[in-house]
């Protein structure tokens, strides 16, 4: 039986000296992480630079226009290595890559978690990506991602307890539940199951960690928002919720295909604060939309303003090839310079003051990174970036008082350490 180029690629993936480069969001960073276990299940050796790399592994990112150029020039740029291409180019450019890149092995990113079940390794490390559903099942208009991964196929709960114990084991101190949707999980399935009965099972096992749940789109939250937010109670979530709004326009969320108003979003922001009012919204916008009229801009903006959220993705919007908003008539580049702007200044204004609330109060929080010698980076239970200027091992417990507001981070003092 003829190998699949998946098969053909994790076979040639064998005692070799593998560089890895990784694109885009979590769920890529998840597949290079699992791809990495099963090269090193192969013999393989990682190594921190190319030019020590017999071979190179790409995972890519298609996201916007520009990103999808600079996966071609990084492609070209080691194209004389033993490549290995995956993420969200291949299934939607495979003929272009073959022909482009007639040595490379691409390995089709829907693979990944079947194979990587087989060797089930876990790399040490503080931060794990727990993947629970590829896929989503919306309809946006713009999003290529939608074509590159597929429809929704959620992961059985019982798979993911049993990655999140082995990652668990290995040292980690910080689940990231990962999806496209992370709402979205058990939907697709028969079980009854849905996130919160997930987040329950998680928050469950033993060990020193944090969960950290992902992206959740309005309209698939909204249902089982209360049951959500009960799962919250438990002490090993982070009061961190991504909730990607888009617009603040109801005119542009029914051309971009989003299954939800402007009302409803705002109403699950209004509900996660009446139960925990120092919950952290991180939510994204995409500035200059096929259609987006100055109104619509502004009310964007003026979305911004009233809901105050902890963190603010923005992208200028960029046609994707394949999607129905290709045909559509597109805004001028300085427009959606414009507007991209108007939001940035907006955010920036937000961030200074909800930084500036928070000075003199204390936190309980955990140390997750150490970015430079003299200083860690913590997370508070709300996600927030806080850095100390002291050493600390990684895990180790504060209780810390906020001494400066860097708008984008928070400076503190320890006030306690946690045995």
């Amino acid at each position: 039986m003829e190998l699949s180029g998946t098969e053909k690629a994790f076979a040639a993936l064998k005692n070799l000296t593998l560089y890895t480069e990784t694109y885009g969001c979590t769920y890529n960073t998840g597949d290079t992480e699992k791809v990495v276990e099963i090269a090193k299940a192969n013999g393989c050796r990682i190594v921190d630079s190319p030019f020590e790399a017999e071979g190179v592994l790409i995972n890519t990112c298609i996201v916007i226009e520009k990103t999808e150029a600079h996966m071609y020039e990084r492609l070209t740029m080691y194209e004389n290595k033993k490549l290995f291409i995956t993420g969200c180019l291949p299934p939607v450019a495979e003929a272009r890559l073959r022909t482009q890149f007639p040595k490379a092995y691409i390995i089709n990113p829907d693979d990944i978690h079947d194979c990587y079940s087989k060797v089930g390794t876990a790399s040490p490390g503080t931060q794990a990506v727990l993947q629970i559903a590829r896929g989503c099942s919306g309809h946006c208009t713009y999003c290529i991602t939608r074509l590159a991964r597929g429809k929704l196929h959620s992961f059985p709960l019982e798979d993911i307890v049993s990655q999140a114990k082995a990652f668990i084991s290995a040292g980690a101190t910080e689940l990231q539940v990962t999806a496209q949707d992370t709402a979205s999980w058990g939907m697709d399935t028969d079980s009854g199951q849905r996130l919160p009965d997930l987040l329950r099972a998680l928050g469950e096992l033993d060990g020193n960690f944090m969960i950290r749940v992902g992206m959740a789109n309005p309209d698939t939250l909204l249902p089982i928002l209360d049951d959500f937010l009960d799962a919250l109670k438990c002490e090993k979530i982070f009061l961190f919720l991504h909730i990607p709004v888009q617009s603040g326009s109801d005119e542009v969320l029914k051309r971009m295909g989003r299954r939800y108003t402007t009302a409803q979003y705002e109403e699950i922001i209004t509900r996660a604060r009446q139960a925990f009012p120092d919950i952290r919204i991180c939510t994204d916008y995409i500035a200059g939309f096929s259609g987006e009229t100055d109104e619509d801009g502004e009310a964007s903006v003026e979305q911004v303003k009233r809901t105050r959220p902890g963190k603010i993705n923005i992208t200028r919007f960029s046609v994707r090839p394949g999607t129905p908003a290709a045909k559509w008539k597109r805004l001028p580049e300085p427009i959606k310079k414009n507007r991209s702007k108007a939001l940035t200044d907006a955010a920036n204004a937000v961030y200074e003051i909800n930084g500036n609330e928070r000075l003199g109060r204390e936190f309980d929080c955990v140390v997750t990174e150490t970015d430079r010698p003299g200083s860690v980076t913590a997370r508070d239970r709300s996600y927030q970036n806080i850095v100390i200027q002291k050493e600390y091992p990684l895990g180790t417990k504060l209780r810390v008082k906020i001494t400066e507001n860097r708008k984008h981070y928070l400076i503190a003092e320890t006030v306690k350490i946690y045995q």
